[in-house]
């Protein structure tokens, strides 16, 4: 499963890619960095700094124009935005643990009693 299904879209993400992975990493690493870390220049500043974050994120793994589709209808809004990307990380993290039963069912399929070889 490496398709990610928002709003209509459908995005390809493949966790066990190297370069995808390189790509996942460096745009947490990014998002990390700009999401604010307190509203001190004011409520809205800090929620249009937050959506912008994001857009950045998925336009990073997803290529420049992603983020814009994905919010097509929606405003800059902290909670549709939290909700998009806590989907997201259910899907990546779906996929993650698909990856590793699927490793497990090798494993036990061959190596020899014990898990030793």
């Amino acid at each position: 499963m490496t398709i990610w299904k928002v709003n209509g879209l459908e995005l390809h993400l493949d966790i066990e890619d190297a370069d995808t992975v390189e790509r996942y990493e460096a745009a947490l690493d990014r998002l990390e960095a700009d999401v604010p870390k307190d509203k001190s220049e004011g409520a809205a500043a800090y929620i249009r700094a937050y959506c912008k974050a994001f857009r950045t994120l998925y336009n990073s793994l997803f290529g420049d124009g992603t983020a814009a589709r994905i919010f097509a209808d929606v405003p800059d809004n902290v909670r549709k935005y939290t909700a998009v990307y806590g989907d997201f990380l259910a899907f990546v993290s779906k996929q993650a643990a698909q990856s590793q039963a699927e490793m497990v069912q090798i494993r036990r399929k061959y190596l020899p009693k014990g898990g030793k070889r």
